[in-house]
């Protein structure tokens, strides 16, 4: 009784979520005017970028893969909203031709990765440097914009309640729930722990990485498209820091980089800790020479907060079993 009590106590992403309270709590008192509608919408606006891609990356963190390719998908699809806006094609085909490459550009990186055994950081660091090129060559200088419906109706508010960037994030979180009620689940969370074992289990451990990366690569496409709403502009640059911002947003949210451990929540509240730390820096009002020293301590100790609290609950996962119940216990029938 008292282990099923304290249960939540081991939820790999409670640091994030109480770093994001102290912090928005914070920005109440630091930020003018932060709980007003269009100070929110703002911050969204600018911020659920980085949110969308940071699922992703946990996504295939969980897997056991590491992907430093999504700000460049970010980038370029962004350059390509702008770009076919200029052809004077419909806003859905837009949508659509921009998400249909970021799979794509996934699926480059899974193949590569999953089938033909590359190295996940060198793999996504040459195709970063290819996706963030094509972007330059396509777009050498900021400029163009994209259909003003959709930046009009990215920077609104649905029903007059709703800020429309929010949206972004519960279709994504929608989509990871449906994945997560299917034998994916087991898979993604066997291949990160213990790709070996998983794949003499009879876990498809290849297609599941390759998987990852494709899910990966769809969550860059809605950020960028996301990105282009917020920025209403091209620029070929404006993703690439995206990729370590998702990776940090990961780690702090309490997914391990051994992979196998944790929960998507974790990165959004990674995420929005971060953008959180930025806004608060601005707000204050320091000086810009101090800013990113500022904003680096207050990182490394949200980083070593949350890698303290995994480092416990890995010790008690060796004595228990894994945080949030045994994913191969649990779905080990599905999975067959």
């Amino acid at each position: 009784m008292k282990k099923s009590k304290y249960a939540w106590l081991r939820w790999p992403a409670l640091p994030a979520l109480v770093m994001c309270i102290v912090f928005f709590i914070m920005n109440i008192f630091v930020t003018q005017g932060f709980l007003q509608s269009y100070v929110i919408l703002g911050f969204l606006s600018s911020n659920i970028p980085l949110l969308c891609v940071s699922v992703g990356c946990a996504g295939v963190i969980i897997a056991g893969g590491m992907d430093i390719s999504l700000g460049a998908i970010i980038s370029l699809v962004n350059v390509i909203f702008v770009k076919l806006n200029e052809t004077g094609m419909s806003l859905a085909a837009q949508i659509t031709v921009c998400l249909l490459l970021s799979l794509l550009m996934g699926l480059l990186n899974g193949i590569i990765i999953g089938w033909w055994r590359v190295t996940p950081l060198l793999t996504t660091y040459a195709t970063s440097s290819v996706y963030a090129g094509i972007a330059l060559w396509l777009l050498p200088r900021p400029g163009g914009i994209i259909a003003r419906e959709f930046a009009m109706w990215y920077n609104s508010f649905l029903f007059g309640v709703i800020p429309v960037p929010v949206l972004f994030a519960v279709l994504i979180l929608a989509l990871w729930a449906v994945l997560m009620k299917s034998p994916l689940r087991y898979w993604l969370y066997s291949s990160g722990r213990d790709g070996a074992k998983a794949y003499v289990s009879g876990v498809p451990v290849y297609r599941t990485q390759v998987f990852s990366y494709v899910f990966a690569g769809l969550t860059a496409g809605i950020g960028g498209i996301a990105l282009s709403g917020s920025t209403q502009g091209g620029d070929a640059t404006v993703g690439l820091s995206l990729s370590m911002n998702a990776i940090a947003a990961c780690v702090i949210g309490g997914i391990s980089l051994a992979g196998g451990i944790g929960a998507i929540i974790g990165s959004m509240f990674g995420a929005l800790f971060l953008s959180l730390v930025t806004m608060t820096v601005l707000s204050a009002h320091v000086s810009s020479l101090y800013q990113s020293l500022i904003k680096g301590i207050i990182l490394l100790a949200g980083v070593l907060f949350s890698l303290l609290i995994e480092r416990r609950i890995l010790k008690e996962h060796k004595q228990t079993g894994p945080p949030g119940g045994n994913i191969e216990k649990d779905n080990g029938k599905e999975a067959a």
